[in-house]
């Protein structure tokens, strides 16, 4: 009846969602007409020559679809065991992470782990909590600890954040840029914690930046950036990536700390992908060092 409901839903109408799950319209109708019965209310009501769900069947159907978000999560889970793919490895990430290096990552757990079913989720903070405290992750990857109740601190990154520009903005090849050196120059902003805690530095050395832009994502405030938009100040893999696509990435003095937590349910055994996980994304720092060093 709910698979009936939720098909109607979908496709608006009993008519059209009985074509998708391919049974007769009346068969389709009898099955909602259970459902009114078994839930008390009705479903779907007359307007004029069709029909439209009530009130009361558009909450019932906020609250189906999560469910279903589950029970497919539980047949494509099933569908990999019966092609035998008999692992599987779930990463939830901040964009900071999820935008710079984990695509290179997965390709390489993928070559590694052949019939490991490799799943990339890029979220929230918040978001990046929920799914590992769900059990929606194996492992998840953000900015701030989440050593919190049943969560812990499998592994920490810790980096010196950068300064991002390009020639129009910044000297190519120095070797640090003071935070002084950002007077007088168009800041792009950041959102956020992060955010506070580069303010925090600003005022402690009397620096009040000149924001134009602000944007969410570091990836976004690198897009900015490449257009010759001005100067911002981000994580070393950003700052990496920026230095990649062309653009400028010099370390900030004093250095302002961005480290990157690895968290799981304090009852996970971390398998050899979740391991080797780990150890790529170390090695990734250390590029990323390298890199954003080199002239």
């Amino acid at each position: 009846m709910i698979e009936a409901f939720r098909a109607a839903m979908l496709h608006g109408g009993i008519s059209a969602g009985a074509e998708a799950l391919g049974i007769p319209q009346p068969s389709m109708s009898r099955i909602i007409a259970d459902l009114q019965k078994a839930v008390g209310f009705p479903i779907f009501q007359k307007s004029g020559r069709t029909i439209k769900p009530t009130d009361e069947a558009i909450v019932l159907m906020s609250k189906v679809q999560q469910s279903f978000i589950g029970l497919e999560e539980i047949a494509g889970f099933s569908e990999q065991l019966r092609k035998q793919r008999t692992g599987r490895f779930s990463i939830c990430t901040i964009p900071s992470i999820g935008h710079s290096v984990m695509p290179e990552i997965v390709d390489h757990l993928r070559s590694k782990f052949p019939d490991v079913m490799v799943s990339l989720t890029v979220a929230s903070y918040l978001e990046v909590a929920q799914k590992v405290r769900n059990r929606q992750a194996d492992i998840g990857l953000t900015a701030d600890a989440l050593s919190i109740g049943a969560l812990e601190t499998v592994a920490e990154f810790p980096s010196a954040c950068v300064c991002i520009g390009t020639r129009k903005w910044l000297p190519d090849g120095a070797t640090h840029v003071d935070v002084e050196d950002l007077a007088g120059k168009p800041f792009i902003s950041s959102t956020g914690a992060f955010q506070r805690s580069l303010n925090a530095l600003f005022s402690a050395h009397g620096l009040v930046v000149d924001t134009m832009v602000e944007a969410s994502l570091f990836h976004t405030i690198s897009e900015l950036v490449l257009r010759g938009m001005g100067v911002s100040v981000v994580d070393l893999l950003t700052g990496a990536s920026h230095k990649l696509r062309g653009g400028i990435a010099i370390p900030l003095r004093p250095a302002l700390t961005y480290t990157v937590y690895a968290t799981a349910m304090s009852d996970t055994r971390l398998g050899q992908p979740a391991r080797e996980m780990l150890r790529c994304l170390e090695s990734a720092m250390d590029a990323a060092r390298t890199h954003v060093a080199r002239e």
